[in-house]
């Protein structure tokens, strides 16, 4: 219980230092890059958004859904505010029972890591890429940087990311360069 209890506490630590990186976040940086290639910087706000009800709907024990993603989830709103919004509710839905053990089902069959652990490096990964692209301190929550790097540094594969096409291929990251631009590089950030 108490590692549900942690996972918890790191969600909510995540989650709230993606909103303070979002409330930043001005129309003025809209079409700005962002480090992860398929974004700019308001693609990559209403993909921060939108993977919060994403992730209620898997917590609760439903199947993806991934038109969340095609639809404007931020309007004319300031996206930090959205977020913080579905940020609660996506706690709320990780605290319901059995919301922590389930697994991720994979492209072409089998099951993937726990959904909670994805929604975790979502929400620290894209929040490097975020803090990368409008200027903001990238080193993130040091407890939530540890806890993604422990889960994933070093297990999915490049392999494993050819077949399910979830992460881009590893890059190389300095010896001595923080902790979430190793973890940034090994999920195919150029740091």
């Amino acid at each position: 219980m108490s590692q549900d209890i942690e996972l918890i506490e790191l969600l909510e630590k995540a989650l709230n230092h993606t909103t303070q990186l979002l409330s930043n976040v001005t129309s003025a940086h809209y079409g700005q890059p962002t480090p992860c290639d398929d974004f700019d910087v308001r693609g990559l706000a209403n993909h921060l958004v939108a993977g919060n009800p994403y992730y209620v709907i898997l917590a609760r024990g439903g199947g993806p859904d991934f038109s969340l993603f095609a639809q404007d989830q931020i309007g004319d709103q300031q996206p930090g505010e959205v977020y913080a919004k579905g940020a609660r509710d996506a706690l709320a839905a990780w605290r319901t029972e059995g919301a922590l053990e389930r697994q991720m089902p994979m492209p072409g069959g089998g099951m993937g890591p726990r959904i909670a652990d994805l929604h975790l490096l979502e929400a620290v990964l894209h929040g490097w890429d975020l803090a990368t692209a409008t200027g903001l301190d990238r080193a993130g929550d040091p407890d939530t940087v540890q806890a993604v790097h422990d889960r994933w540094y070093g297990n999915w594969p490049d392999e494993a990311r050819t077949r399910t096409d979830l992460f881009g291929l590893s890059k190389p990251a300095p010896d001595d360069a923080p902790t979430l631009d190793r973890v940034a590089a090994y999920f195919g950030r150029i740091v």
